[in-house]
């Protein structure tokens, strides 16, 4: 499956109820002390919300992603989670990972601008509110938090 992004992803209305929700201060965020694996120097941390992890629903918000998941066409969920990095005083580029070791549909869905990248093989993504990145989690890629903004935040839909 090769790179898709695609910009203005969701209908503007939808996208700013996602966006105030998730940067509110009424959102769940919860404690991560690694990012990529146990190894993580202890300064990496991060915060997710995991909406969905088979075998079902784990979040009361997971209604806020139904519109999404039609328009991604997506037949089954393995998990959809996001991510809120805080801003790092240095740029740095997380270890490379694969979400499941299995070829399966992923989708990037950026909610705020900042310079955060995700690398995947060569490529190097820029967040962009509203921008979906389509690609195939089983292929190494990388995360980096961002050094402009007060935070990075994305929802990851892991799915077939």
């Amino acid at each position: 499956m090769a790179i898709q992004i695609e910009d203005n992803f969701l209908e503007k209305d939808e996208f700013n109820n996602l966006n105030n929700i998730l940067m509110g201060d009424s959102f769940p965020w919860y404690y991560n002390d690694f990012i990529t694996s146990e190894a993580d120097p202890s300064t990496y941390l991060y915060f997710t919300h995991t909406f969905y992890r088979e075998p079902g629903i784990t979040s009361e918000w997971f209604h806020l992603l139904r519109k999404v998941l039609v328009k991604i066409k997506c037949n089954s969920i393995m998990r959809i989670k996001a991510n809120k990095y805080l801003r790092e005083p240095e740029k740095r580029i997380n270890d490379s990972h694969s979400d499941y070791s299995f070829k399966h549909k992923g989708c990037l869905l950026y909610i705020n601008d900042n310079n955060g990248a995700t690398y995947i093989g060569k490529e190097k993504i820029i967040p962009k509110a509203n921008r979906a990145v389509f690609f195939d989690p089983s292929q190494p890629h990388s995360s980096s938090p961002c050094t402009d903004r007060k935070r990075r935040v994305n929802i990851n839909f892991n799915y077939f």
